[in-house]
C-alpha cells in the first residue's frame, strides 16, 4: 500500500506542470510507476486512498496531503501553475472529496490551488449514487477475497448512510469549476458498469443547464476489465492522455 509520495520530474522539476495521481486500492510502486510513465515532463504527488467506507480514513489522509500540495506551491514560487489530476478506480472516486476538502479547508486556504487545475482523467471511476457504489463494493469483495467474501459483502450495507452522505455532498464538487474531463472507461467493468457513462451524461447535462460550452470531455473506450485498460492497450491508453494533455493545455496556454 503507497501512502503520499512525490516523484520530481526528469525533465525540468523546478518548473514542469504537476500530476496529482489518486491510486487505487492495493496499489504497489510496480504498478503506479506504469501509470507515473503515461505522464512525461510532469512531476508526480501519488496517493492512494485507504479503502474506508465510512469515508473518515480518506478525510484525514485527504488533508495531509493537501497540506503537503499547499507546501510544494509556497516552497516553489516558480513552480508550474498547471495541474492534471488521473484518479484509479476508488481514486478516481476520491478526486471529488479532495476537490471539497480544497475549496472548503479552513475557510478556504487551499482554494488557490483549484484554479491550477486544468484537467482531470477518470479510469475505471466515479459511481455517482450510493446504490452503484455499494453493489460495486459487494461485487469486487466477492471476487478479490473469494469465499470469505461472499460472507463479508453482506457487511458492506452498513455503510451505506456514509456512503449516501459522500455522493450527495462531495461528488457535486467535481462538477463546480468547468474542468476538462478524459473519462476511460469500458462496457466490460465488473465492478461499476455504466458508471463512467453517467458521469459523462452527468457533465453534459450540467453544460446543457448552464450554456457552458467551453468545458471539453474526452472519452476512451476499452473492452478490458475494471482498471486494466492500461496494461492490456499501453500504447491506446497513453496515447489517449497526450492527446487529451495536448488539446487542454494548449487551450489554456492561448486563452
Amino acid at each position: 500500500m503507497l501512502g503520499n509520495k512525490f516523484y520530481p520530474s526528469d525533465n525540468n522539476p523546478e518548473t514542469d506542470p504537476l500530476l496529482i495521481l489518486f491510486g487505487f486500492v492495493g496499489s504497489n510502486e510496480r504498478v503506479m510507476n506504469k501509470y507515473r510513465e503515461c505522464w512525461k515532463g510532469f512531476n508526480v504527488f501519488l496517493f492512494t486512498p485507504p479503502c474506508d467506507m465510512t469515508i473518515y480514513l480518506m478525510r484525514v489522509g485527504g488533508r495531509i496531503f493537501n497540506k503537503k500540495l499547499n507546501k510544494y506551491f509556497k516552497n516553489n514560487p516558480n513552480a508550474s501553475k498547471i495541474i492534471y489530476i488521473h484518479g484509479l478506480s476508488i481514486g478516481a472516486s476520491f478526486i471529488s472529496g479532495f476537490l471539497k476538502q480544497m475549496e472548503l479547508y479552513k475557510n478556504g486556504k487551499f482554494r488557490y490551488i483549484l484554479q491550477y487545475i486544468k484537467g482531470i482523467v477518470m479510469d475505471s471511476g466515479l459511481v455517482l449514487t450510493h446504490h452503484d457504489a455499494i453493489t460495486g463494493f459487494k461485487s469486487a469483495i466477492r471476487e478479490q477475497i473469494g469465499a470469505l467474501g461472499n460472507i463479508i459483502q453482506h457487511a458492506v450495507p452498513i455503510f451505506k448512510p456514509f456512503i449516501k452522505y459522500f455522493c450527495k455532498h462531495d461528488v457535486p464538487y467535481l462538477f463546480k469549476n468547468n474542468y476538462h474531463f478524459l473519462v476511460i472507461y469500458s462496457q466490460f467493468d465488473q465492478y461499476f458498469p455504466g458508471a463512467s457513462e453517467s458521469l459523462i451524461c452527468r457533465l453534459n447535462d450540467t453544460d446543457r443547464k448552464s450554456n457552458n460550452k467551453d468545458r471539453i470531455i474526452l472519452e476512451k473506450k476499452f473492452n478490458s476489465k475494471h482498471i486494466e485498460h492500461l496494461k492490456l492497450n499501453k500504447t491506446e491508453y497513453i496515447d489517449s492522455i497526450i492527446n487529451f494533455i495536448n488539446i487542454t493545455y494548449n487551450k489554456q496556454i492561448n486563452k
